[in-house]
């Protein structure tokens, strides 16, 4: 996977035009978002990128708040959703991390990460090396903190994006 920092982050609807509008020269980092749907590894990440941590955050809440509302696939789903604000009521950074901290304590899967990739290098700004290689490592370390026999020690390296949102 190669990331284009010329391209504005995965956003659907009347969010894309919006941020497509609003985007900057790159900054030294990149942030991504993971989103782990399941413990098959025969089941890809979503795997979303933005300049701006904050709404990387609102993204993946929200991606995962509509993968929740038209699946069936989740236990639980239904309550967690009517127990916890929709995202027309997030009105600050905090209501988003406060929304992903209450989907961490409900619910192993769906999961999510957050990560900082450096750009710096190459002749468009972005050392593609160094970020496909940080991005390979991160989702790795990922990968093995959902093994069945992971440690505590391993679950206390994940990020909980509250750092993110501030």
């Amino acid at each position: 996977m190669s990331i284009d920092p010329s391209e504005p982050a995965a956003l659907t609807g009347a969010g894309a035009a919006r941020h497509r509008s609003r985007v900057s020269p790159p900054p030294g980092v990149l942030f991504l978002g993971v989103i782990v749907w399941t413990d098959d590894p025969e089941v890809d990440p979503t795997v979303i990128a933005d300049r701006n941590p904050v709404v990387l955050a609102r993204v993946v809440a929200i991606t995962i708040h509509e993968t929740l509302e038209d699946s069936e696939a989740y236990a639980g789903a239904t309550e967690f959703l009517q127990s916890n604000p929709p995202p027309q009521d997030w009105v600050l950074p905090e209501d988003v991390d406060a929304w992903l901290e209450a989907l961490r304590e409900a619910t192993p899967h769906p999961a999510y990460s957050f990560h900082h990739v450096p750009m710096t290098g190459g002749a468009d700004g972005t050392n593609h090396t160094a970020v496909n290689r940080y991005l390979q490592h991160a989702l790795q370390e990922r990968e093995e903190t959902l093994t069945p026999d992971s440690s505590p020690s391993t679950d206390a390296g994940r990020s909980s994006g509250r750092h993110l949102a501030r």
